[in-house]
């Protein structure tokens, strides 16, 4: 912790001294081959639950510092040296250091709603807190212990490390180190950007849209190995190569966060909290293991397991390889595409309603074994992230002829992805945890891209227009009533085969008696699996005064999910070559109101209802 704050105050006194320096410093520091560049910058969010309400959500301070040193060229290592086999090789090294002071000073703020639309504020849940020795303060930042705080205000992160290395006489190059791998034509929700899952706790997915942000902020960068080998032209075929990648062990899967952090989940951790955490409930009532209140209570899911951070796997090569690889070419009528294979682990994080926990099934010898496994305070499920096959493609066109617009298009088809299953019986019940049924899935997205003269907006410059549809398809899915197949008997499941159901709305654990019974008997499986979900965004920039000025309006739009949508505005403001200024909103809006919850898992409007927000953002490059 001491090191920590010595290096925020570091921070500080590097942030004045640049501050302080002439107006024309250069965006990057060249020493011969050696090129050193960053950027100082701070965010604050301000939440507009309603029109009434405003809460500091966010003051996020990041520096930036990145290296580039060119330390082979021509084949010599420094100018000196001669290497055989080798034409050129970089070195680029990323390290980024965050300080976000809402954990020091707690903001008094709480959620009125969970994503089953269940106040956290009623008067029987203050009641219940207070005779277990809680206060309300559990669903706000200072509820956090001071460990907890100073885990999530800091963080000192290399965020990426590698070599370059171009060979001399094979066409063939190879990146090695800790990086980020970006494939596909997506601006949005990712199809083929897969191979580094996101870090959603910082803002969720809202770092995006360029110019301002990208998801190279929130991909959680591993230690790999790419490979590019450069094929040429294959008959009239031009800039044909063949790229691969190998992560020897280092994954993990989309990083999660729970209230009453401000951004992530809408709800409690499900597992824990005292509230209506499954450690908690009655299920583990014979645990020899001591809850917060005196009764028996799990303190860990199976195999060792962690939720949304680690399933049953150990973080080695053998067991934890992930692997891809694409082929890349242009048609001889000008159109650009890719084809790709990936084999790896289900990461969570391209909007899909998956079940993330799995737990035994119910037979007679899982049944004896559970109660093994709850008096040792063991909960009988574990976090479940399968290995996934996924086949995909990409292209764009550029028709200069007919539209002079850009039209892109990406598609993937997963196999094996784990959705939850009433009709399969677990020996969780109560609250119950449906069984797991692997199902495939097709993914999609159209897009275009034009320049446009608007010339009563912007005299000077066009304004850049892009759209973009997104679908998802469940294969061979089966019609059902999930509300109803849960109440039949074993022998009626059995009849049924499958019935799927979102992972946002399973039962709540609330212990009966102490929480009131409108609460606690609420209804679940209410958030069926769709054949089709679907989703399309529209966005457009300009530049004013020289590009000094770039605003950016859009709109993203779920049609299915009671057409819940997220408009959205923010201006970059040049201030001079070295500083740049941003404020923007953003408004997730539900027109037909809350009347019933919406549980699309894009993060619209469902996940993130009440949650519009103010931005200001300063950023000092050097």
């Amino acid at each position: 912790m001491t090191r920590c704050r010595f290096c925020v105050f570091a921070l500080l006194l590097l942030a004045t001294f640049l501050l302080a320096r002439p107006s024309d410093v250069a965006a990057t520091q060249k020493f011969g081959p050696l090129e050193l560049s960053g950027n100082l910058q701070t965010q604050n969010l301000v939440r507009m639950p309603d029109a009434s309400t405003y809460q500091f959500i966010q003051n996020r301070n990041v520096a930036r510092l990145r290296l580039e040193y060119a330390w082979l060229e021509g084949g010599r290592f420094m100018g000196n040296y001669d290497i055989p086999f080798i034409q050129s090789s970089k070195l680029f090294v990323q390290w980024r250091g965050v300080y976000d002071s809402v954990y020091t000073t707690t903001p008094g703020f709480a959620p009125k709603f969970d994503i089953h639309g269940k106040a956290y504020s009623g008067q029987d849940l203050k009641a219940y807190l207070r005779d277990q020795g809680f206060n309300r303060h559990l669903l706000q930042l200072d509820g956090l212990s001071k460990d907890e705080r100073d885990n999530y205000q800091f963080e000192n992160q290399l965020r990426e490390a590698y070599i370059d290395l171009k060979l001399r006489n094979i066409p063939l190059s190879v990146r090695a180190g800790k990086q980020q791998i970006v494939w596909g034509e997506t601006d949005n929700f990712r199809m083929l950007d897969r191979a580094n899952s996101l870090d959603l706790t910082w803002h969720f997915q809202q770092e995006i849209p360029a110019p301002a942000f990208g998801w190279d902020e929130i991909r959680r960068p591993f230690w790999m190995l790419k490979f590019l080998y450069d094929i040429g032209d294959v008959w009239r075929f031009n800039q044909t190569f063949l790229e691969w990648y190998w992560n020897p062990g280092d994954w993990a899967p989309a990083k999660q966060a729970f209230l009453p952090r401000p951004w992530g989940l809408p709800f409690l951790n499900p597992l824990t909290n005292p509230v209506d955490g499954s450690f908690n409930s009655s299920f583990c009532a014979s645990s020899r293991v001591a809850s917060f209140d005196g009764h028996g209570a799990c303190n860990q899911l199976l195999n060792g397991t962690r939720l949304f951070e680690q399933g049953d796997y150990s973080r080695n090569p053998m067991d934890n390889s992930q692997v891809g690889v694409r082929l890349h070419s242009i048609a001889p009528f000008g159109m650009e595409f890719t084809l790709a294979y990936f084999y790896q682990r289900w990461a969570g994080d391209d909007g899909t309603n998956y079940a993330p926990l799995r737990g035994l099934l119910k037979t007679p010898e899982n049944i004896q074994l559970n109660e093994t496994l709850i008096r040792k305070g063991i909960f009988p499920a574990e976090a479940y992230m399968p290995y996934v096959h996924s086949i995909g493609g990409s292209a764009n066109y550029s028709d200069e002829t007919y539209t002079q617009a850009v039209f892109r298009f990406e598609t993937i088809y997963d196999v094996g992805i784990p959705f939850f299953d009433v009709a399969k019986e677990t020996v969780i019940d109560t609250p119950a945890l449906p069984g797991v049924t692997k199902k495939n899935m097709w993914k999609g997205m159209i897009a275009f891209d034009r320049p446009t003269w608007i010339r009563w907006l912007n005299k000077k410059s066009t304004w850049f227009l892009t759209g973009q549809f997104f679908w998802h398809y469940m294969v061979n899915n089966t019609s059902c009533n999930p509300e109803e197949v849960a109440q039949l008997s074993a022998d009626g499941k059995k009849k049924v085969g499958s019935c799927l159901v979102g992972g946002l709305d399973l039962p709540s654990s609330k212990r009966l008696g102490t929480i009131d019974a409108a609460q606690a008997g609420s209804p679940a499986y209410r958030d069926k699996i769709r054949d089709w979900e679907a989703l399309f965004t529209f966005a457009a920039f300009s530049f004013y005064r020289g590009g000094s000025i770039v605003p950016v309006l859009g709109l993203a739009v779920d049609p299915v999910n009671q057409w819940n949508m997220e408009p959205f505005w923010n201006v970059d403001y040049v201030v001079r070559n070295d500083f740049v200024v941003n404020i923007g909103q953003r408004y997730f809006v539900t027109p037909r109101g809350h009347s019933s919850p919406i549980f699309e898992t894009w993060g619209l409007a469902g996940l993130n209802a009440g949650r519009s927000e103010t931005t200001i953002r300063l950023t000092y490059q050097f």
